[in-house]
């Protein structure tokens, strides 16, 4: 199971083979996790990019000083589905409040209490679907799996569940390029076909389709599948 988690990605995937077999189980339907970092951090006056500035404050704060919502998290709410945005606006709401009755904003109370909201939500869906799944390796990607409390929270959560975490050193959570190379030396050991040279690169194909053949067909294909994502 892999949990991508960035400043547009709040998805869920099982991955049977990254090369070939990789099918959505859940996503963000509105904020991704590191967009609400971001707003958040805005709101507080810490500018950006705001995963990392918060992340060093939350660690001086207490995690359960505010009771910030879950989103999506309800007995009829989609499983594997995220949302951050009634988050961000509870948050932004209670940061207004304080200032507008002129108190000072306990900005590492905050930051560590919506902290906890987002990655309590992110490893709880994460866990579960491991469980539905009969998964027993949970990977995390992205700009916010640099988070150390995502880490930390990820890292207890799977122990207590049987189950395996892969989550990459914090450098390499936001390096895109070293994505790409494993994601080509695993393709490469595994003998898949090759993309002709005149391919070009494409930013609105789908995570969920890795491999492109070389037939020119499917050239065809894959422009038309990446035209209908640009649209929709």
């Amino acid at each position: 199971m892999a949990l991508l988690v960035s400043g547009g990605h709040s998805s869920l995937l099982l991955s049977r083979d990254i090369t070939s077999d990789v099918r959505p189980m859940g996503a963000t339907i509105d904020d991704a996790a590191g967009e609400a970092f971001d707003k958040i951090a805005r709101v507080l006056n810490l500018g950006f990019p705001g995963g990392p500035v918060i992340d060093r404050y939350a660690r001086e704060g207490d995690p359960a000083a505010i009771a910030f919502p879950r989103g999506l998290t309800g007995p009829r709410d989609p499983a594997y589905d995220f949302s951050f945005s009634g988050l961000k606006t509870a948050v932004a709401r209670w940061i207004e409040a304080k200032r507008a009755a002129g108190e000072e904003v306990p900005v590492r109370d905050v930051s560590a209490s919506f902290q906890e909201a987002v990655v309590d939500v992110l490893t709880r869906k994460a866990v579960r679907a491991c469980k539905d799944e009969g998964v027993d390796h949970l990977m995390i990607g992205g700009g916010v799996a640099a988070n150390s409390r995502l880490r930390a929270l990820a890292q207890e959560r799977c122990e207590a569940a049987g189950i395996r975490l892969r989550v990459p050193r914090p450098k390499l959570c936001t390096d895109n390029g070293a994505m790409v190379a494993a994601l080509g030396a695993e393709m490469v050991a595994r003998n898949r076909a090759a993309s002709d040279w005149d391919l070009s690169a494409d930013s609105s194909l789908p995570v969920t389709d890795p491999h492109v053949p070389g037939a020119a067909h499917s050239h065809d294909h894959v422009h038309e599948t990446a035209r209908e994502n640009l649209y929709t």
